[in-house]
């Protein structure tokens, strides 16, 4: 992860900020959940993370920002615009294993260097695995982060 793309408030995050509003939240279950869930697929951008977190019964998408102090999100639990013990667990991945999540503007900048026919391919996979992003190829504006979604 190179420090220069990620926002430094993002990189700030520590175990103790985390555990305060963990108690805030959830009084201490999000730790527990974090624990015995999953959080896979996960991915940093600038300053926003993303993952799906959940167990074998429920998996959740959510998406964190943070500006300055502020942290927003999204979680498909229906918490509506409030933080959940799945944002907390996302949270907690982050401090723990932050290290491990896919940057996606270094991902970006190596798909640049690609050649047209790969990215073809590429395009082609995606779209016969997923038909339902075809719309979200033939975009001509690039939507922002929160702007995409795929369950949509």
């Amino acid at each position: 992860m190179s420090s220069n793309e990620i926002e430094k408030n993002l990189r700030s995050i520590n175990m103790g900020q985390v555990q305060s509003l963990d108690e805030q939240i959830t009084k201490g279950n999000g730790w527990e959940y974090y624990e015995s869930a999953q959080v896979t697929r996960a991915t940093i951008f600038k300053n926003k993370i993303s993952a799906e977190v959940g167990n074998f019964l429920e998996t959740y998408q959510v998406k964190l920002s943070v500006h300055g102090q502020e942290i927003s999100g999204s979680c498909t639990c229906g918490r509506a615009r409030r933080l959940c013990k799945h944002m907390v667990a996302l949270l907690y991945a982050w401090v723990q294993d932050g290290n491990d999540f896919t940057d996606i503007e270094r991902q970006l900048d190596e798909i640049t260097k690609m050649d047209k026919e790969d990215l073809v391919k590429i395009v082609s996979n995606i779209i016969r695995a997923n038909p339902e992003y075809i719309e979200l190829f033939m975009l001509k504006n690039i939507p922002e982060w929160d702007e995409i979604d795929p369950l949509s």
